[in-house]
């Protein structure tokens, strides 16, 4: 491995940005290929299934893949060389064609689309040192119905050292009692804990109570 690959990880490919940034169509694939150190090699960028990306490098005289491109061990003048021309290319690639993806698990991101599709808010990142949170905002008057965060599962009073990714919604008060005592429901974390609840995101809640608690959030926002 180059490590070139590892440059995907945790970001969301947007599809409909390939062709724009230069990929062809391949049946249910895209393919972007590049002429590089003057034509001597050349680059593919491949999507695939599952929005798979493989970066690799031919060499033009023999058709062959290069293989030493992807050996991270090997070292010299013109395997840098390379590396460096395709660094540039992926980057690029990366800047134009991806968003960062902070959360990972269905539920988040299916509760991040409905607010968008049904109140036209996405989810804001306003702080630099705590880049895995991010606040859902009216646009109207900018107060938050939502704070979506990943966490350790000890930070909220649970076992473990494991990374959990969580929903805060604001409720009403009075209904909180009951809301605790059902599973994947915790004292809201990093919030008012009279008027906020966390909702962990890991399918333990249905996303048909989820929508709800973020429609009554947002009514009371």
């Amino acid at each position: 491995m180059t490590g070139i690959d590892e440059q995907f990880n945790g970001k969301k490919l947007l599809v409909k940005k390939l062709i724009p940034f230069g990929f062809t169509k391949e049946g249910a694939n895209y393919a972007l290929v590049r002429e590089i150190l003057g034509g001597q090699f050349r680059l593919e960028i491949r999507v695939g299934r599952g929005k798979k990306v493989s970066v690799k490098v031919f060499d033009n005289d023999s058709g062959e893949e290069y293989l030493l491109f992807s050996v991270l061990s090997v070292q010299g003048a013109l395997v840098g060389r390379i590396r460096k021309e395709v660094s540039a290319i992926t980057d690029k690639f990366i800047s134009e064609c991806f968003e960062t993806q902070i959360f990972k698990r269905k539920s988040a991101n299916d509760l991040i689309g409905y607010a968008e599709q049904k109140y036209g808010d996405k989810p804001e990142y306003l702080w630099e040192r705590f880049p895995q949170f991010a606040a859902i905002r009216k646009h109207e008057n900018k107060k938050w119905y939502c704070l979506l965060g990943t966490v350790e599962k000890s930070k909220v009073g649970l076992k473990g050292d494991e990374i959990i990714e969580v929903a805060n919604f604001k409720i009403v008060p009075k209904e909180l009692p009951e809301l605790l005592k059902k599973p994947g429901y915790l004292p809201a974390y990093h919030m008012n804990k009279k008027s906020w609840v966390t909702v962990i995101l890991d399918g333990t809640v249905p996303l048909t109570e989820i929508k709800k608690l973020l429609d009554k959030s947002y009514t009371l926002a």
